[in-house]
């Protein structure tokens, strides 16, 4: 930063290269980015000299923060003297104009669009129609007043001149000399976003979402303007939300991205080719796996061809993926960028080379860096203004050591696994996330991040990210970033909780994150909700109270948000939702006579309303000897409510990877379903038993005490057959046996056998057992064939135990280390080989009873340590071997629990 802070000012080189000036006036162009872009202050000649501009620029430390910036900037202003005074204009009166719009004979579209746009706004908001001329010379001759777009003619007879370079191509200067006012900036884009960010900050214009927009209305219209320049702080300016992609409120709140409807008559975008998650669409496995299993990673001793990596040191990978690349570059020769990363999965390649790599680096995203590095070298001799992208995410997150990305790559790190409430660097559970953001900082200057920006198993549910979404993108600038991708509700029927709120001020922070957030989220809440507005807002800072409130110096116990967390999430107090709903109700009362307002106040309200749904139809409980879902009138009125509103505003997903329909489906028939429970029950323990549902077991409770050490079934679309204990006869999760129907061969009050015989000659009888008057379980499961053809299994089981506060886990290896985890976050460990516990891993939490999970250790190959610290979930799931079963032939599955 204190290269930056030095180069704050650069002297002036006589005349202005942006704006026209006296020949006793000097300029010196400042490079940092404040809420009004970057500036040129303009001096007497003999007030100052270049060395002391510079100095007093350094000295005022104009890189620390957006109010200090602001307060710098004026007091450089107070040390220089004078700078150029705003100029007023008058460009319409009694709703007639002297003006004319100016554009070159050779103008782009998107400089065409954008003087269509301001006689269009002009007109909206003055009734005068402003003509569009041509700078050849008879048009200009006519021409008494102008407001010139881009390089033409009246500019370069006006003596103005420009440093396009500095502009680049979307930077721009708005200059007046009066009769006439300049708008300048590149063909491509630049001109064109000077005329929106005049029609928007000069003249009040907004765009808040693709259907609602404010346009004043001024048939006298006098504006004081002073001149100014803007570059955007971002390269790639991406919010990923539905409403986001239409066309027209793109380019008018100046994000570029990939996915927005933009075309030539806008100047194009960042337009990716493949996007994401592309290492099978570079080398597919259709094609290769049969005959080549050796391009895919090496996985637990087999080539996983199904969801697998690549080899990334062989080299036929490297050729094969650098053709298929020259290939999609010569198809869609639009596209700016090129993914070459990871599949959504894990399972990276473990052969020799590739560990070796991973070691020499120290991190996974070693190999990936190494190969993305020398596809994009070959690619950059044939197309070097391609940029090839990959992604530091999940198991790539941490930087490598040594190796560096080349000119052409952009790396895309994505903190999925941060606390999305706060700062990052703020809290402890985004602390990681942090540091990995300042280690790639450190190693290159062109990093692209994925942000999240909602709750991907709950669109609709409150997500209060507002503290953090108003640092985020200043954090980003300062440390290099270059690109950002904020993903947040993307479904056709979009609907998600502030979508368009966030789309609208994320587009302003992209440009610059410097503008106050809080002042943006006002602006917006005005324009879109009216005289609801003071409720929205007073609801805002209510969902956010649990994530501001119990931090000390000591510790912090406030609430985190993370993108998949459950509705009983401790920011969704059911008595704070209550208190919503109150300030909804004065909400809608305040725009009663308002129906499009009011609609849109519903559909907020929308957002409280399944979160209180989603608390209460989740709550499947055991009640008698059934297994229920609660069935209160309260629960399904709002139910009706919630089903309405999702019909009504055209909601096609309440989560990313299913249709709604299943939504509705299932909360619709809830509240006619029911499934038997065995109940097994001794001196220490009850354990109930749903053979309906996968032979699951929903409840362990320990004598004396209420609660469940297993999860509740949640709201989720899989409910019932979620949460609890289940088991899979292979090791992808939930395959056969997750929630097939078994049936109960003997019952007694602390043994159950459950049988399922399914069509291709696999059998599963499991035993659950209580041992004598003990705390003790044991789950027992024999696979066997009963077919007449072979069959692979590989056995898997998947409890999901409850954990509180400081949750940790701790076992002994096979080799003899102690190993501990710590449950934070969320996250895996895959405990295999030397590393496989001895036959025991115990949890242990406060609050909670200590469990201790054993295993015959001879029978395991691995242990799979699977948590998730904000659904207070644990997982210690066993993995059995593949082994294919001749007919007659079985295999076992074993494990008990101590409770203590």
């Amino acid at each position: 930063m204190i290269g930056r802070r030095q180069r704050a000012l650069r002297p002036g080189r006589g005349n202005c290269t942006i704006h026209a000036t006296a020949e006793k006036y000097q300029c010196a162009h400042w490079s940092g980015v404040t809420s009004l872009g970057r500036f040129c202050f303009i001096v007497p000649r003999s007030r100052i000299s270049s060395q002391e501009l510079s100095t007093t620029a350094t000295n005022l430390d104009i890189y620390k923060g957006g109010e200090r910036r602001m307060l710098a900037m004026l007091c450089l202003v107070a040390v220089l003297g004078t700078v150029q005074q705003p100029v007023t204009l008058q460009l319409a009166s009694g709703g007639k104009s002297d003006y004319a719009i100016v554009i070159a004979q050779n103008a782009s579209p998107s400089q065409r669009r954008a003087a269509e746009e301001l006689q269009r706004f002009l007109q909206q908001m003055t009734d005068a129609q402003l003509p569009i001329v041509t700078d050849d010379p008879a048009s200009l001759s006519q021409v008494r007043k102008a407001i010139a777009l881009g390089d033409n003619r009246l500019l370069r007879e006006s003596g103005v001149q420009v440093d396009w370079k500095a502009l680049g191509d979307e930077g721009f200067a708005i200059i007046p000399q009066p009769p006439h006012l300049f708008i300048v900036g590149s063909p491509k884009r630049g001109t064109m976003y000077g005329v929106y960010s005049f029609l928007e900050d000069d003249l009040g214009c907004r765009w808040y979402s693709s259907k609602v927009s404010f346009v004043p209305r001024k048939r006298n219209l006098t504006i004081k303007i002073s001149p100014r320049t803007e570059v955007p702080a971002f390269e790639y300016r991406e919010p990923y939300f539905t409403d986001a992609w239409d066309k027209d409120w793109a380019a008018r709140n100046r994000v570029n991205g990939t996915f927005p409807r933009l075309d030539e008559s806008t100047g194009g975008k960042v337009s990716y080719g493949p996007f994401v998650h592309t290492f099978y669409a570079l080398v597919p496995p259709d094609q290769y796996a049969k005959d080549h299993p050796e391009y895919y990673s090496l996985v637990k001793g087999v080539r996983d061809t199904q969801r697998g990596q690549l080899c990334l040191t062989n080299p036929d990978v490297l050729r094969i993926a650098t053709e298929t690349v020259k290939r999609w570059i010569r198809e869609m020769p639009q596209a700016t960028i090129f993914s070459v990363s990871q599949n959504d999965w894990t399972n990276p390649c473990e052969c020799e080379n590739c560990r070796r790599v991973v070691e020499e680096e120290g991190s996974q995203s070693g190999p990936i860096l190494r190969f993305v590095n020398a596809l994009a070298e070959e690619i950059e001799k044939e197309y070097p203004d391609k940029l090839i992208d990959t992604l530091a995410y999940w198991y790539t997150e941490d930087p490598p050591k040594y190796v560096r990305p080349r000119r052409n790559v952009r790396v895309r790190l994505a903190p999925i696994g941060a606390c999305f409430a706060h700062p990052f660097g703020t809290c402890q559970q985004n602390m990681k996330q942090f540091q990995n953001l300042q280690a790639w900082a450190r190693i290159t200057d062109q990093l692209y991040i994925w942000h999240y920006t909602t709750n991907f198993a709950h669109y609709l549910m409150p997500f209060p990210n507002f503290d953090e979404l108003e640092r985020s993108l200043a954090i980003y600038r300062d440390n290099g970033v270059k690109g950002v991708f904020y993903q947040g509700n993307y479904s056709p029927g979009g609907g998600g909780e502030f979508n368009e709120l966030r789309a609208w001020v994320l587009a302003k922070l992209m440009w610059n994150p410097d503008r106050h957030f809080w002042t943006l989220v006002d602006d917006f809440l005005r324009g879109y909700y009216g005289k609801a507005a003071p409720y929205i807002r007073r609801y805002i800072d209510l969902i956010h109270h649990p994530v501001r409130e119990g931090k000390t110096d000591s510790e912090d116990r406030r609430a985190h948000v993370h993108i998949f967390d459950l509705p009983t999430a401790p920011y969704l107090r059911p008595e704070l939702l209550e208190q919503a709903q109150k300030l909804f109700d004065s909400a809608e009362k305040a725009v009663r006579n308002e129906p499009e307002v009011l609609a849109r106040v519903q559909h907020a309200r929308l957002w409280v309303e399944y979160a209180q749904l989603a608390q209460r139809i989740g709550k499947w409980q055991v009640v008698g000897d059934q297994y229920v879902v609660g069935r209160d009138p309260e629960t399904l009125r709002l139910r009706d409510t919630v089903l309405e509103k999702i019909r009504r505003f055209g909601i096609t997903n309440v989560e990313e990877w299913s249709p709604v329909q299943k939504f509705i489906d299932r909360i619709s028939a809830q509240d006619k379903q029911s499934y038997p429970v065995v109940t097994l029950q001794n001196g220490a323990l009850r354990v109930d038993v749903v053979p309906a549902l996968g032979g699951r077991i929903v409840r362990i409770l320990p004598a004396g005490k209420g609660r469940n050490i297993l999860t509740d079934a949640g709201s989720t679309p899989e409910a019932p057959a979620d949460g609890g204990y289940e088991e899979y006869a292979t090791r992808e999760y939930r395959s056969t046996g997750w929630r097939d129907v078994f049936t109960v061969k003997m019952a007694s009050p602390t043994q159950v056998l459950l049988e399922l015989k399914l069509p291709n000659g696999l059998e599963i009888l499991r035993t659950v057992s209580l041992i004598g008057d003990s705390a003790m379980l044991v789950v027992e499961s024999t696979y066997r064939n009963s077919g007449q053809s072979p069959l692979k299994v590989s056995p898997r089981s998947h409890p999901e135990f409850a954990c509180g506060e400081g949750a940790r886990y701790t076992w002994r290896s096979v080799a003899g280390a102690r190993g501990e985890q710590v449950v934070a976050d969320f996250g895996y460990m895959e405990l295999r080989q030397e590393n496989l516990p001895d036959g025991e891993v115990v949890l242990q939490a406060r609050g909670m009873p200590t469990l201790r999970l054993r295993f015959p250790r001879e029978e395991v190959e691995q242990v799979y340590l699977n948590w998730h610290a904000p659904a207070h979930r644990a997982n210690i799931e066993l993995f059995l071997p593949e082994k294919e079963l001749k007919p007659g032939e079985s295999v076992r599955l074993r494990w008990e629990m101590v409770v203590q």
